[in-house]
């Protein structure tokens, strides 16, 4: 055996230095912090602002169907699948890659991914932020229209109004009027009230809509005063970053560095609150939403089926993408939660409870979502899509307009944005170690530096994410997000896939997970068909239909993202896909003997491959390294 992995001494025990390296790696304090940073690393923001709208855009029940059966065929038997390689090797998302040397750029892969989308999701921690300093006021400041925002067609959900409208002297015209109810309005950027009327013996009232659609004031404050955004992504109109913003993703690069500044020793304790609480604040709005005027149609919108959509290959490509992005699957977050285990865990009945636990907090926030869609179109007379937003839109324009109706608003604004900071802390608390457990598990003599090596990367990102808060930010966290969580994932996937269930071997696989559980899972043909046939052919069929179809990026309807733009985002793609093929091809150079033979010393497991128990009994038992399992078998070349 290798150094790494210890020696065989005379008793036949080889488990000294192992254990003594996962004592110095850590382990997690009890099953249970494993089981809510997965929980909180599973459900995040993704299942509360992703998944409602995806499932509008996609056919309602039809796009839940479709979820459902991709998360039965990939996502369970990937998550699953991640899991054990982590906890059966106690190594992280790089080193794992001793069971097949030539895979290990997809480790790399997943390390890079996982920086630069911390990077970003930490911008959207900070936009929390902002909302939960801004909630403790007076009157929260989505609820007023400010004068600035007279002639965009502001509406005051809170007061059932609509505030400002605009009267044309020439053609004694009202351009923007509501059907039923009090207007006041303006002239020339002058406020008048609804009185103003009175000389031309006018109201406001049984009226109909002219000019634009009315836009809520909640959208208005996210754009116009949250983020400032910009109407272009020109290199000149960027500007230096947003103050105010800074200080918030200072303030949440602090917290997540100070979680974590003894690795899973101490996240894995926060999460005993970060992972639960969430679910009280979402239980409370949904219980406030569904009593809202107008909630059934929301309702409505979201579950009725069109079954047509089954046949779109659209809507499975974009089931497939929310999965992916739920369950952080070939992110290298589960393999590096897997690998803090201790080697008999019983990780199949997590992977099942936590799979089921993502399905359910993705309902629960659709039904959250969409009745507060319905009485925001009842209450300002339009329909359901005219108020539906996707993406942060939905946590900062839709949720906001229903904390603005519940009494005491101020109290549920700030517990509910802290709740979207928790739900955030979990996710980046994966992310962020999943790149120093990497580097730690690459370099052992590192980890005695653990905590300086998290304050380090803690400053860096913090440096590296402020372009996302200048006024051209929201671009820039899109074209991130667009390029380094979509097509590179499905690529690391397909790859993960094809190395360890058609190399590795599915039958040596599945011998491993039967030596660490003592027992198969079942029903072992089930998982052998979605771990052999389904997720790697299903993973790259997406993945080519994705480059196939690919549209630029668009800022508005008919406007792109420049070119300049779309360009850092496909150097941002390869960035994150080159590795694969790159340390493929520097295996093969470096290794020796003939082609042939070259091929097969790369994809066998090397000398530091084996189980996380200090054991013999697995090197000891029928051949594992030189079995029929594999593309390493002579045979089956």
């Amino acid at each position: 055996m290798s150094k790494e992995k210890g020696v065989v001494s005379a008793n036949g025990s080889r488990d000294t230095l192992e254990m003594d390296e996962q004592e110095d790696r850590g382990q997690w304090g009890s099953k249970w912090e494993f089981i809510l940073s997965c929980v909180g690393l599973s459900v995040g923001l993704g299942n509360v602002w992703r998944f409602p709208y995806l499932a509008y855009e996609n056919g309602g029940a039809a796009f839940v169907i479709a979820y459902l059966i991709l998360q039965f065929l990939i996502g369970k038997p990937m998550y699953f699948m991640e899991l054990v390689m982590g906890q059966f090797s106690g190594k992280g998302p790089t080193s794992v890659w001793n069971m097949n040397p030539s895979a290990k750029g997809i480790g790399i892969s997943m390390m890079l991914i996982s920086l630069v989308v911390a990077i970003y999701y930490n911008v959207i921690m900070a936009y929390t932020l902002f909302y939960f300093f801004s909630s403790m006021q007076a009157t929260l400041p989505w609820t007023e229209c400010q004068p600035e925002w007279y002639s965009l067609g502001c509406v005051e959900q809170t007061t059932k109004n609509i505030p400002y409208c605009s009267y044309n002297m020439t053609e004694n015209e009202l351009l923007y009027t509501n059907q039923s109810r009090p207007c006041r309005c303006f002239e020339n950027s002058t406020f008048h009230q609804s009185s103003y009327f009175s000389q031309f013996d006018f109201n406001c009232t049984n009226t109909t809509w002219k000019g634009d659609k009315p836009v809520a004031v909640a959208q208005l404050f996210f754009e116009k005063d949250v983020i400032e955004k910009t109407e272009t992504l020109a290199a000149d109109k960027m500007g230096p970053p947003l103050w105010r913003l800074a200080l918030c993703l200072l303030l949440s690069w602090i917290i997540v560095v100070c979680c974590l500044i003894k690795g899973v020793k101490s996240s894995g304790k926060v999460v005993y609150f970060t992972a639960t609480f969430p679910y009280v604040i979402l239980l409370i709005l949904l219980v406030r939403g569904a009593t809202l005027d107008g909630a059934i149609d929301g309702v409505i919108y979201f579950i009725v089926p069109e079954w047509s959509k089954l046949l779109d290959l659209k809507v499975w490509v974009a089931a497939a993408g929310q999965m992916f992005f739920s369950l952080s699957v070939s992110f290298g977050g589960i393999i590096m939660f897997g690998s803090y285990n201790k080697f008999k865990n019983n990780v199949y009945g997590d992977a099942m409870l936590i799979a089921v636990m993502d399905v359910v907090t993705s309902l629960i926030a659709g039904f959250v979502i969409f009745t507060t869609f319905g009485g925001m179109a009842k209450n300002i007379g339009v329909e359901v899509q005219d108020v539906a937003k996707s993406g942060y839109g939905l946590a900062f324009v839709a949720y906001p307009e229903a904390l603005s109706q519940l009494p005491v608003s101020q109290l549920w604004a700030v517990l509910f944005f802290f709740m979207l900071f928790t739900l955030g802390l979990d996710s980046e608390f994966a992310l962020l170690e999943t790149f120093l457990t990497c580097i730690q598990d690459e370099f052992p003599s590192t980890r005695k530096y653990k905590s300086y090596m998290c304050v380090g990367m803690g400053i860096i990102c913090f440096f590296l994410a402020l372009p996302c808060v200048t006024p051209a930010g929201d671009y820039v966290v899109t074209i991130m997000d667009h390029f380094g969580a979509d097509f590179s994932v499905l690529f690391v996937a397909a790859c993960e896939c094809v190395a360890v269930m058609w190399v590795y071997g599915a039958p040596r696989f599945m011998r491993d997970v039967e030596y660490m559980l003592g027992y198969p899972p079942r029903p072992k043909y089930y998982w052998l068909f979605c771990w052999v046939v389904c997720a790697p052919i299903l993973i790259s069929l997406l993945f080519v239909y994705r480059m196939v179809q690919y549209t630029p990026l668009k800022i508005s309807d008919g406007v792109e993202y420049p070119e300049y733009a779309q360009t850092i985002g496909w150097i941002l793609t390869c960035f994150f896909m080159c590795p694969i093929p790159i340390f493929f091809i520097y295996k093969f150079i470096t290794a020796e003997g003939p082609p042939l033979e070259r091929l097969r010393t790369i994809t066998r497991p090397n000398d530091s491959w084996g189980p996380n128990d200090g054991s013999d009994k697995y090197a000891l038992s029928p051949p594992q390294r030189e079995g029929k399992y594999g593309i390493d078998n002579p045979s089956h070349m």
